[in-house]
């Protein structure tokens, strides 16, 4: 009589450990076109702009005073890629923008930005993309079980 060996539980960290990696990568990407969409005026909303995995940021205003440009007493640093590890447990990957005006940066239609960018510069490459970082995880998740079997 033949054994079977049952790997549910090997199976399911590696799913979503891959899952959750292709989710922070079509985050990015995503981030990437926000970032290009955002409105600009001295850049630091351009700049707050981060991914984090786990949770959103614990100290947004910290990112928004890296984010300010050093003639505004900031070193104007990017944070796009400031998080590279989990800061959070949930099983979450965030988008945020990180100054006190980039809510109403993105909501507001009425704005005029002069210098570049539009409202729902974060929404709108969401929409665009979100089937796209659905497809990318679910092949991912797909293509590591193959390698495993």
């Amino acid at each position: 009589m033949s054994e079977l060996k049952w790997h549910g539980d090997e199976a399911e960290k590696l799913i979503l450990e891959v899952a959750m990696e292709a989710l922070r990568t079509g985050a990015e990407t995503i981030l990437t076109e926000a970032i290009d969409a955002a409105p600009v005026d001295t850049g630091t909303l351009r700049r707050s702009g981060t991914v984090t995995v786990g949770s959103l940021p614990h100290n947004p205003t910290q990112i928004y005073q890296e984010s300010l440009p050093p003639k505004k007493g900031g070193p104007g640093l990017e944070h796009k890629d400031a998080f590279p590890d989990p800061i959070g447990d949930e099983k979450a990957v965030y988008i945020s923008f990180n100054t006190p005006y980039a809510r109403r940066q993105h909501e507001d239609l009425t704005l005029n930005h002069p210098r570049g960018g539009k409202a729902k510069y974060l929404e709108d490459p969401f929409k665009r993309n979100a089937k796209k970082v659905e497809r990318l995880a679910e092949l991912r998740v797909k293509a590591a079980l193959a390698r495993k079997e």
